[in-house]
């Protein structure tokens, strides 16, 4: 599946890229896939990021290269059966797959769904490609930070701390995630580990309304179907656009490492390479990270560095805790 390009590409490995390629020294080697790459023409990325983040990259990449990028942005629980399902029929539409599971990248990892991302942009000493690309093939390309919002018509006095919200007026009132990937409830871990071992218990007394998304949740809270959200985006975009909200932040940030990876079976090779070569440019940065943790330093628009983001404890996010949970979930909230 891959083209003569790629192939010479990869068997050159990380010599090609001994120093940062400026974007007015580019080697021959790393021009043969950018020529090749616009001879394919476009690319098409997988991800639960950000809409708005996700076209503006994508506009940014067309910009730079002349090359479409078609987003198909979706929660990690519907696009991943559908990454395994091209795997097995060999057949790819997705060329990138961003993913914040660590037992889903585990997992595809081992069964070789990815192939290493390769490009001048990841020996930047400042991308610190030994912390952020520690497999060599999945590479970190920021860190969503997910916070609680209210909406001020609703809440008019705010939202102090997750532990706020145990309101008699807020009951029916609280979104929430489904617990639907181990990222998700890490996010719960983060709660309980924070405000008690009982916190999701208490939770569930306040009979939340359930959303499969961070971004489904949100607009639900600009619209008043709830007044306080647990899990979103800071609400910037929306408060700018005359949206009565306002987030906060706990104690502790909890965010969301996202990983870039190129999938095997791309149908664009060479374009996914540049595609994840140019996520981790300041100019790729300064789109895709806007509003969350960028993996270079003084990105504008990102509200922090990758590294200030609390790092999920890998001994209790295992598959048998993350499906434990789970179930305790489905019994607290029900599973539709």
């Amino acid at each position: 599946m891959f083209s003569k390009t790629f192939r010479a590409l990869a068997a050159a490995g990380a010599l090609m890229f001994a120093a940062p390629a400026m974007a007015q020294d580019v080697s021959p080697e790393w021009q043969k896939v950018i020529d090749a790459a616009k001879q394919e023409g476009r690319v098409t990325i997988y991800s639960a990021q950000g809409l708005k983040q996700l076209n503006d990259l994508g506009a940014k990449f067309k910009e730079k290269y002349g090359i479409e990028v078609e987003v198909v942005r979706a929660i990690e629980a519907d696009f991943l059966p559908k990454l395994k399902a091209e795997f097995d029929s060999g057949t790819g539409i997705a060329d990138v797959a961003i993913i914040t599971s660590t037992i889903a990248l585990k997992d595809l990892g081992q069964q070789g769904y990815f192939v290493p991302a390769t490009g001048p942009a990841f020996e930047n000493p400042d991308y610190k490609k030994s912390e952020r690309m520690t497999d060599g093939m999945s590479f970190m390309t920021n860190a969503t930070i997910l916070t609680y919002s209210w909406n001020t018509e609703l809440v008019p006095d705010g939202i102090k701390d997750y532990d706020d919200i145990f309101k008699k007026e807020l009951e029916g009132l609280i979104g929430i995630p489904r617990a639907s990937v181990s990222t998700i409830v890490d996010f719960y871990f983060y709660l309980e580990e924070n405000y008690g071992a009982d916190y999701v218990e208490r939770l569930a007394a306040m009979k939340p309304r359930i959303y499969p998304s961070a971004l489904t949740m949100a607009q639900a809270l600009s619209a008043g179907e709830v007044g306080v959200i647990l899990f979103g985006e800071p609400q910037v975009d929306e408060k700018a656009a005359g949206a009565p909200v306002e987030s906060g932040f706990g104690k502790v940030v909890w965010g969301a490492r996202f990983f870039g990876n190129v999938t095997k079976v791309a149908p664009h090779p060479n374009a996914a390479q540049l595609l994840a070569n140019f996520i981790v440019t300041p100019e790729g940065q300064a789109a895709i990270a806007r509003k969350t943790a960028a993996t270079l330093p003084n990105i504008p628009g990102a509200v922090a560095e990758i590294d200030s983001v609390r790092v999920p404890d890998a001994s209790k996010l295992t598959k048998e805790n993350v499906e434990a949970f789970q179930a305790r979930f489905n019994q607290l909230f029900g599973s539709n």
